[in-house]
């Protein structure tokens, strides 16, 4: 988090004020609150040139706390949490592992994946313009995959003609290890076989000829990032070079206002 506050003497530029008193706090909250403007614009940036691709979601993963009379810090951090923790931005920022994406901790709690694997997409992966995979065929994968855990959640896949014509022509199962068995709705009929695919989702199609067989989702063991963005480096800089002009500015304007209430 990078935490704006008052780290040295600024008598002289508030000495210029024309009513020290009451206009100090107001001055230096101000001023936080612009460099922290400009500290969040620099990070969007910093995001835009480190990652390939960045989605909305993550150029607007950044937000600013404004300072205020009452409380002489502006903070800019990561949204989702006050810590940050849950924001996928944070390997990025301070190393270590991705977090378990949604879709990941259903495969995992539901005995699929295991604790030390990530899902990464495969060739039958619907992607959108940015990397991601389709949330409705992660509903799919999920529904077909009977990963509901909660009572009286009913979106598992069952077997009523309704639910079996929808995976009539694709439906995913689940491979667990190379001499494993399969898993899924769509895996029951073969799952007493031992079975050579790798570990992850697979999409069974059905086409006049027959069918075929590919990789939706691999399980792999979880990777460690390094640091890819300089994030507190960036914003130390900038509230350096940017909060004695930004409060230069602020004692100017309050002047300039006090002066003119005066003049009316």
């Amino acid at each position: 988090m990078i935490a704006i506050r008052v780290r040295s003497d600024m008598s002289a530029a508030l000495s210029a004020l024309q009513d020290v008193d009451r206009q100090a706090d107001y001055a230096l909250a101000r001023a936080m609150t612009k460099t922290g403007v400009d500290v969040k614009a620099a990070e969007v940036e910093l995001i835009k040139k480190a990652i390939d691709k960045p989605t909305p979601y993550s150029l607007n993963a950044v937000f600013l706390q404004p300072a205020t009379k009452s409380r002489l810090q502006a903070r800019v951090w990561l949204k989702d949490t006050p810590s940050g923790k849950d924001n996928h931005m944070l390997p990025l920022i301070e190393g270590g592992g991705r977090p378990l994406k949604r879709f990941e901790q259903r495969l995992r709690m539901t005995g699929y994946m295991a604790a030390d694997e990530r899902a990464v997409p495969g060739t039958a992966a619907q992607l959108d313009a940015y990397g991601n995979m389709s949330r409705g065929q992660i509903t799919k994968i999920l529904s077909q995959l009977r990963t509901a855990v909660v009572q009286g959640d009913f979106s598992n896949a069952s077997w009523s003609k309704r639910s079996m014509a929808k995976r009539s022509t694709v439906a995913y199962f689940c491979t667990r290890a190379a001499d494993g068995q399969r898993s899924g709705v769509a895996g029951r009929g073969r799952a007493q076989y031992p079975q050579h695919l790798p570990r992850g989702v697979w999409e069974r199609r059905q086409h006049a000829w027959g069918s075929s067989v590919r990789p939706v989702l691999f399980f792999v063991k979880s990777t460690r990032y390094s640091k890819a963005l300089d994030f507190f480096g960036v914003g130390e800089r900038l509230v350096r070079d940017r909060f004695p002009q930004h409060l230069d500015d602020s004692v100017r304007a309050i002047n300039a206002a006090f002066f003119l209430r005066g003049s009316r």
